[in-house]
């Protein structure tokens, strides 16, 4: 486990960029729920954590593909997932085991 942020640095509502072990991620904070996924959108590798997060949704800046946070799953085709990394909150540390 790798702590990765506060979560007083990642409100509900908020994601952000993390690298673990050359590992890009992004972490979002979906109604006060945190989860980890895998940063690169399985369509073009377009980098999720630039994109936007969207009523729970993560939305890819290059072709707009709306992942659900809930379930790690492309909006429209829940055969498309992203990679889920286990979360950890220890106090108002943020840890992900990837």
């Amino acid at each position: 486990m790798v702590r990765v942020t506060t979560l007083t640095s990642l409100p509900p509502g908020t994601m952000i960029p993390a690298t673990i072990d050359g590992k890009d991620l992004v972490i979002c904070n979906d109604q006060g729920t945190v989860h980890a996924f895998d940063g690169l959108c399985p369509h073009r590798n377009g980098p999720l954590w630039q994109g936007n997060f969207v009523d729970g949704r993560i939305v890819c800046p290059w072709h707009a593909w709306e992942f659900r946070c809930d379930k790690g799953c492309l909006d429209y085709n829940s055969d498309i997932t992203l990679t889920r990394y286990p979360v950890v909150i220890q106090g108002d540390d943020v840890f992900v085991d990837a």
